[in-house]
């Protein structure tokens, strides 16, 4: 495995988290931990980044209000600072560790973020999760067309997760047809649950069979 290099998968929080709320609340290195002792998953390196937008000197130390994000969101919007952070740090740790492929995967609004530095960094991501997502027209991949120009296969395999209850859900499913239309193949994968933890976790156990 080593001479292989190792699968890296980043894992994008939502709104309201923080770098420590997919352990914290999600359990992420305790169920890669059990997958791969049962065999289920391949050992993997698992990066959590910090990708709030509150000004530093505002974030709460632990998860806070989604409400209050929600309210404030014109003024916390730092996407891109933080997806070229994240396209940075790629580079950081495929030139510090032994890697081979690359994934992405984030819930709610860190799965936007998340098709957003797939689509930044298409030469290097190779899957992408997104966990009830909220998603728009400008976050689709880009054409086949496109990519041939800038000599970029386009490879890059989508799994999207809805849940039955979710309040993103006709979402999620919106932007699976419009991947299609396009002429992508997306998987859509449908759990029961809300927007919610409980779905998460279920969306990163499945999420990790499949790299």
């Amino acid at each position: 495995m080593a001479n292989d290099g190792y699968p890296v998968l980043y894992l994008i929080h939502g709104i309201n988290g923080y770098e420590g709320a997919w352990q914290e609340r999600g359990s992420a290195i305790d169920t890669l931990n059990a997958m791969i002792a049962d065999g289920r998953c391949r050992p993997m390196i698992l990066v959590m980044p910090d990708c709030s937008k509150w000004p530093r000197r505002e974030r709460p130390l632990k998860h806070y209000d989604l409400w209050k994000c929600l309210f404030h969101y014109p003024r916390l919007s730092r996407e891109h600072q933080i997806e070229h952070a994240l396209s940075d740090l790629i580079d950081m740790v495929d030139s510090t560790y032994c890697v081979s492929t690359c994934a992405v995967a984030g819930l709610s609004d860190g799965g936007r973020m998340a098709a957003n530095i797939a689509n930044l960094r298409s030469d290097r991501i190779s899957t992408v999760g997104l966990f009830s997502p909220v998603l728009y027209n400008d976050q689709l991949p880009a054409p086949d067309s496109i990519l041939s120009t800038l000599n970029i296969q386009h490879s890059t395999k989508y799994y999207i997760y809805i849940g039955s209850t979710d309040i993103f859900r006709p979402n999620g499913k919106r932007f699976h047809r419009r991947m299609t239309r396009a002429g992508n193949q997306p998987e859509l994968i449908r759990l029961k649950g809300g927007h919610n933890w409980n779905i998460w976790r279920q969306c990163l156990s499945n999420f990790l069979e499949k790299l």
